[in-house]
């Protein structure tokens, strides 16, 4: 009996030894599908580093980055493929407005530029023969060749004093590359739907299929037409300039003038304003001089007239008596 007990507890514990190894076993050994998913991994990079995928230009330019460039130099050399729009503004004053204007115009002409739009004001007459002191300001709109669009606003310094300017470029490639694949999409639905209405034999079926083709072919001009506008954006740049007329340029933030910098600039606007009052209180007198002349001329003959008849009438008074019968003319003595 006891025999017995033993042998039962030793195949007990061999069956539990047994056990244990076949559980150890099957955590260290992978299945197949888990070393097929292992092979594919580890070919995955070997296949991205071949014919079947490449790096886009942009992210290159990250890696490059991560090498060793900076960010500045990654963002501003940007690949030749991006479809990159550029805009620029610029606020500029100009002591010689008409000489600006002129110069201006020949930069843009020597870019091959063009104006897409402009807006040039003054004072009106009224103010200019009342003493107002006048300045002419201009707004225009202009379309640079994307590669002179750097030299123009470098160059606008030449203009005036540039007072603020600033310049933004957009990558639109990833919208462009969709409206692209969405195009073409439509154009292989247009051909297709040709081939179906070439095929269809009766009068319903012709009719829903040239409805869906109406829909198709709006889409392709809709969608032509913002790429035609997304090129011309990219080929040319736009550039909004303002130009001011002033007396004096403006100068630099006052936390970085010296204090006898900035008394010597307030002694001179002083100056410069006091000149002008003068300047303008002199049109003022010489713009009411014909009023004042014709004033006077029909002032003064009034004047001598009303003295006149004033007068006559004093010596057509007869003269005042008194008491007593005298008539010296002199009131009454009152006691």
């Amino acid at each position: 009996m006891k025999t017995k007990k033993k042998f039962l507890a030793l195949a007990l514990a061999l069956i539990l030894i047994l056990a244990l190894a076949a559980c150890g076993a099957s955590k260290s050994a992978p299945t197949a599908e888990q070393s097929v998913a292992n092979d594919s991994i580890a070919e995955a990079p070997e296949a991205a580093s071949g014919t079947s995928f490449s790096a886009p230009e942009s992210q290159k330019a990250v890696e490059t980055d991560t090498a060793g460039t900076t960010a500045g130099e990654s963002v501003t050399e940007l690949p030749t493929s991006d479809k990159i729009i550029y805009t620029g503004y610029a606020d500029l004053e100009t002591l010689d407005f008409d000489k600006s204007i002129a110069d201006l115009q020949q930069m843009i002409n020597n870019c091959g530029g063009f104006i897409q739009s402009s807006n040039v004001t003054g004072g009106d007459l009224n103010s200019i023969y009342g003493g107002k002191t006048v300045y002419r300001t201009a707004s225009y709109t202009i379309r640079i060749p994307v590669a002179q669009f750097k030299s123009v606003t470098d160059g606008l310094k030449n203009l005036g004093n540039v007072v603020s300017s600033s310049t933004n470029a957009e990558n639109i490639t990833m919208m462009y590359t969709d409206t692209e694949s969405r195009l073409n999409a439509y154009r292989t639905q247009e051909a297709r739907l040709l081939e179906l209405l070439a095929k269809a034999s009766s009068v319903e079926d012709m009719i829903s299929i040239e409805n869906s083709l109406s829909d198709v072919r709006y889409q392709i001009e809709s969608l032509t037409s913002q790429l035609k506008n997304w090129d011309s954006q990219v080929s040319y740049s736009t550039l909004t300039i303002s130009i001011r007329e002033v007396a004096l340029y403006s100068k630099d933030n006052s936390s970085t003038i010296s204090y006898g910098e900035q008394i010597r600039q307030t002694f001179v606007h002083s100056l410069y304003g006091l000149g002008r009052f003068f300047k303008g209180l002199l049109k003022f007198l010489v713009a009411i001089f014909p009023a004042m002349v014709v004033i006077a001329v029909i002032a003064v003959p009034t004047v001598l007239i009303v003295k006149k008849a004033n007068k006559k009438r004093k010596a057509k008074m007869p003269p005042m008596q008194d008491s007593n019968g005298s008539g010296d003319g002199r009131p009454p003595f009152q006691q």
